[in-house]
């Protein structure tokens, strides 16, 4: 069985390709791109290196977190597209569950991650004869919380921590208990993308793949923290709230004359996101009988990675469902992982590709719902 696992929850885009739990070839990069440039181009790279295509794999496996928010999505994201593309099963696993795979000797096995401000991410696991249990579900809580609960816990057991909380935390993980032991290995400190890969096997090969594979969020990203409080409200957009509305600040979007045009159609219907009066979001959908297409879902850059295209979404699919459509369909470009994302979250599938739809360089997905 030849497989291909991706690790994008840290600052290193990493990939790998097994056969069976043999490692073939493994990249990783640290250049300070952002997963989302990197991530393809390394895959393109191994299957090179390797002589392989994609049609050849039997499973992908990815990192599904904790870690970084938006790297997690990308490699989710690109996994379930390869997957429901080619009918390639594919498997999530843990960055806690990766770093205990690091840990050969038998044992307890606390991975820890850090997440600043004295919090981290952990999980505890047993080793015992090549065999990883699951003791403690992946929790996030203060690093006392943690060790407290630890140490009472297993108060007669030795525990070998792992991750890169051991090295920030050392301190105090060694003045918890003298049962505590940090593991001797700096390169521990990451998910390694082998032995993700090998934690996707044994999970394959005992549970099947994962039908809905998705990230694992343990805390609410920063930016949607940031939100909370905040009211944000949706209302229909008319052609007066265009008087203050920069397009500039919404990326690449129409111009405003061909959104006039859209807000005065008889098909189409706009929504606005509203914070303090001003517009930070905008969707529109065309409906026709009781068919629908999603035309943009566009957040203003300083407002992104804060829950309002999904608020925008939400209610768009709200809209549709009192106005009895059926299907409704959109298109997304193939590199925008974070919209893949959502729209898989809410149910949208891909339904098939417009070859080399943006800048010629880039398919456009067609997705439905």
């Amino acid at each position: 069985m030849k497989v291909l696992s991706m690790e994008t929850s840290s600052k290193v885009c990493s990939v790998a390709i097994l056969e069976d739990k043999n490692l073939i070839k493994k990249i990783e990069l640290n250049n300070g791109l952002t997963h989302s440039e990197s991530l393809m181009p390394l895959i393109k790279q191994i299957l090179e290196e390797t002589n392989l295509t994609l049609s050849q794999i039997n499973l992908l496996v990815c990192d599904i977190g904790p870690g970084s928010f938006t790297g997690i999505r990308i490699g989710v994201a690109t996994v379930k597209a390869f997957s429901d593309s080619l009918d390639i099963p594919a498997v999530g696993i843990s960055s806690l569950e990766g770093l205990a795979y690091s840990i050969k000797t038998n044992g307890i096995i606390c991975s820890m991650i850090d997440c600043k401000n004295d919090n981290c991410y952990y999980a505890v696991y047993q080793l015992e004869n090549g065999q990883y249990t699951l003791l403690e579900n992946p929790k996030a809580d203060s690093v006392e919380n943690c060790l407290t609960f630890l140490h009472y816990k297993y108060t007669n057991s030795t525990i070998t921590f792992v991750g890169d909380a051991c090295e920030v935390y050392e301190d105090k993980i060694k003045a918890t208990s003298p049962n505590f032991a940090l593991s001797d290995n700096d390169s521990f400190d990451t998910v390694d993308v082998y032995t993700l890969g090998i934690a996707g096997i044994n999970k394959y090969t005992q549970l099947g793949e994962d039908k809905n594979l998705l990230p694992l969020y343990l805390k609410k990203p920063q930016a949607q923290r940031q939100l909370e409080g905040k009211s944000i409200v949706i209302q229909n957009m008319k052609i007066s709230d265009l008087e203050n509305l920069n397009i500039s600040n919404f990326d690449d979007f129409w111009n405003i004359d061909i959104l006039k045009d859209e807000l005065t159609s008889e098909t189409s219907q706009f929504f606005c996101a509203k914070y303090e009066n001003k517009i930070v979001g905008f969707a529109g959908i065309k409906m026709v009988l009781d068919e629908a297409d999603i035309m943009n879902i566009a957040v203003k850059k300083d407002y992104r990675r804060q829950g309002i295209a999904t608020l925008l979404l939400n209610h768009i699919l709200t809209i549709c469902k009192e106005k009895g459509i059926k299907i409704i369909h959109l298109e997304v470009n193939e590199e925008n992982f974070s919209a893949i994302s959502l729209y898989q979250k809410f149910g949208f599938e891909e339904c098939g590709r417009r070859k080399q739809y943006y800048d010629n360089k880039y398919d456009a997905i067609l997705m439905k719902k």
